[in-house]
């Protein structure tokens, strides 16, 4: 296999969040690791880098903040230079007051931090954010891993807007029933036979109840949308989908696999949405084989 009634939309292409302190991996982050801020317009935002080598940019989902990549940050900054962010109103960066652009933003750590060129790994709405910054800035991305992606200017069904018939508004406006409707009950966010996972996305969300807040302002929309225009992207792409993940994400991974010439598609077994948390030691053996340049693993794991 080579405008929502702010249900699914409002969690796949949200650009929000501040959040408090997060949950720590058990995972040692290596000693060179350095933190900070970037001053970008209008706010802050928060950052870690590790490693040394060819540069990798993760961008997290809308859900959680950069510990989505808790499980992957320290295992690529083995053999890379990465680094992960927390997207404006997410995490440690500054909660938005006024209207502003996540490519921009993330146009920004590259220009700050001296990237030249980059992989870009993007889960969810940040796969969504990686492809109008590649389509952006094609000199700056030299692979894309895309996880749970969606896609900028592409609608979603009914049964995603409402997680079918299961997200009610009372739910979706109030921030600690819907961490525990995402965690404990929807059967899309974590594959239900993962329950430490589960308990893990909880914990973050718990400690980062800004992510879900509503009265926020969202990130402008791209010039373009990527939809019509995913055939413009030339570099290696791998597109990662959990097996229990949401049909519309399913059927976006298709959309990805025939926009984008060359593009792989994997489907990750006993996974859903949260793919990197979920299942990280598949997860990572599929994209350190890509990056490395080697053949992707079978379509179910």
């Amino acid at each position: 296999m080579k405008t929502l009634s702010l249900g699914l939309g409002f969690l796949l292409l949200s650009g929000f969040a501040a959040a408090g302190p997060a949950v720590q991996s058990s995972t040692a982050v290596p000693s060179a690791r350095k933190s900070g801020y970037l001053d970008v317009p209008g706010g802050k935002i928060y950052y870690q880098v590790a490693g040394a080598g060819d540069w990798i940019v993760l961008v997290h989902d809308g859900n959680l903040h950069s510990v989505t990549w808790d499980e992957q940050f320290p295992v690529y900054a083995r053999d890379y230079r990465v680094v992960r962010y927390d997207r404006r109103g997410y995490g440690k960066s500054s909660y938005p007051d006024k209207p502003y652009s996540n490519i921009e933003d993330l146009e920004e750590v590259f220009r700050q931090l001296n990237i030249d060129k980059a992989t870009v790994m993007g889960m969810s709405a940040g796969g969504a954010l990686s492809i109008d910054f590649t389509l952006a800035h094609p000199e700056k991305v030299t692979r894309l891993v895309l996880v749970g992606a969606v896609v900028s200017g592409h609608g979603f069904s009914e049964h995603g807007r409402t997680r079918g018939g299961r997200l009610t508004e009372e739910t979706l406006s109030d921030p600690a029933k819907l961490a525990d409707y995402m965690c404990h009950r929807d059967p899309y966010t974590f594959w239900e036979g993962n329950p430490e996972a589960r308990k893990r996305g909880y914990a973050y969300l718990m400690s980062s109840l800004q992510n879900y807040r509503r009265d926020k302002y969202r990130s402008r929309r791209p010039a373009r949308a990527a939809l019509p225009n995913l055939g413009e992207i030339k570099v290696p792409t791998m597109i990662v989908v959990g097996e229990y993940d949401l049909p519309d994400c399913h059927a976006v991974a298709g959309i990805l696999e025939v926009g984008i010439a060359g593009s792989s598609r994997i489907v990750l077994a006993k996974s859903a949405h949260i793919a990197p948390l979920e299942q990280p030691a598949a997860f990572n053996e599929l994209t350190l084989a890509f990056l490395k340049g080697k053949s992707s693993a079978p379509a179910a794991r």
